[in-house]
């Protein structure tokens, strides 16, 4: 096991570390991003107009997407009723090489448009869960977690929204491997070297497409362009914030998952057995110089935002001080995970000595057998930003 007092504190006179890791622990701990938010300096609905477009050109240009080229319109691939909604099967373009497959639920009753929710989901799970369906046939498509709760594409179209499903990047119908779990990660973990190689990001091609696919559906005459809402959970969090800073189109953000700072996350967790980062596909280059997760969160402003399952207190008053400059605190919806109603310490996370428990039980309150998507919250959230009763 190895700890903060036995591996990573300098035991040398002059404070320096001949351990690498040890090293960048200590630069890490003793900067600050260039453009995290800061209550104390933007204080006025001015600084944080200029904050956050600050920090919407930063995103641009880390995310490094692919240039946009002309590409053909989405095609319809099939159209079966269900009870009270359609279920259709599409696919977009969003480049000259890419095929991607996605489920629209539209609503059967009411006349003319509805509003439009773009859902995304956790990790390997595919979109047929998200819309309620069965697995397909495909070996890939078979990470059913929670059915009945993580269907929130179902979910929307029975508020009476147009919901759209989408798998994540490299994972079920977009992973050419033939189910097994560990080879799927395998190949996502290629997939983002492979990125990274060409000047891009993972999280930047998953924002690229669906901002892609979001340019086509605002524009049909069953969408409400003017009521658009992103939902994300867990990993399908990411490019739902993102696209909350980047797209004006979107008036509601759903980030179902736990608020956390992911730079301090990786050099304050110094007790393990073993490093585990996560993943690759979670990481931007050069984004901890300048930002973290609670500012893309904070610079969601002055938008809905519900953030569903908690997280440490001094990250989410971060983004609870941004919605007060905004001058619209209501907007903001912070909901725990049920087995932690009370919120956890108010002090700021300590930035060394923490093993997964204190930092994801004690701080964070996340109930990580339980991590689901929650209706109630982002249901109430979308009725109150879609100005519905």
């Amino acid at each position: 096991m190895l700890t903060w007092e036995k591996n990573f504190k300098s035991k040398r006179a002059d404070g320096r570390y001949t351990g690498s890791l040890g090293a960048l622990f200590a630069s890490m701990r003793a900067s600050k991003p260039k453009l995290s938010f800061d209550a104390s300096q933007i204080d006025t609905p001015e600084k944080l107009a200029q904050w956050k477009a600050a920090l919407r050109a930063k995103l641009i240009e880390l995310l490094r997407m692919p240039e946009a080229t002309p590409q053909p319109d989405p095609v319809m691939l099939s159209s079966s009723p269900r009870d009270g909604y359609t279920l259709e099967r599409w696919e977009f373009y969003p480049d000259s090489f890419s095929a991607i497959p996605v489920l629209i639920l539209k609503p059967s009753k009411g006349d003319g448009s509805f509003p439009g929710v773009l859902c995304f989901p956790g990790s390997m799970h595919p979109k047929e869960l998200l819309a309620g369906e069965p697995d397909l046939d495909n070996p890939n498509c078979h990470q059913y977690k929670y059915p009945d709760r993580n269907a929130q594409a179902l979910y929307c179209v029975r508020q009476g929204y147009v919901a759209v499903a989408f798998d994540n990047p490299g994972t079920c119908e977009l992973v050419e491997v033939d189910g097994d779990i560990e080879n799927q990660g395998s190949m996502r973990e290629k997939l983002v070297t492979g990125y990274i190689g060409m000047g891009t990001t993972y999280l930047g091609v998953s924002v690229f497409q669906k901002l892609r696919f979001l340019e086509w559906f605002k524009k049909q005459p069953w969408v409400d362009s003017t009521r658009i809402a992103l939902i994300g959970h867990s990993l399908g969090s990411e490019p739902a914030m993102a696209m909350g800073v980047l797209c004006d189109d979107i008036v509601a953000v759903v980030s179902n998952d736990f608020v956390c700072d992911d730079r301090i996350r990786y050099c304050s967790m110094t007790n393990f057995e073993r490093a585990d980062n996560g993943g690759i596909m979670h990481y931007v280059p050069g984004e901890w110089d300048y930002f973290s997760l609670p500012d893309l969160l904070a610079a969601n402003a002055p938008k809905y935002l519900a953030v569903n399952e908690g997280g440490a207190e001094d990250w989410i008053d971060k983004i609870r001080s941004s919605y007060a400059v905004a001058g619209v605190p209501e907007r903001l919806q912070v909901s725990y995970y049920p087995k932690y109603q009370t919120p956890g310490p108010k002090q700021p996370v300590p930035l060394y000595g923490l093993d997964f428990d204190t930092l994801y039980i004690d701080w964070c309150r996340v109930d990580v057998p339980d991590h689901s998507f929650r209706a109630e919250p982002s249901m109430r959230l979308l009725r109150k930003a879609f100005a519905q009763s």
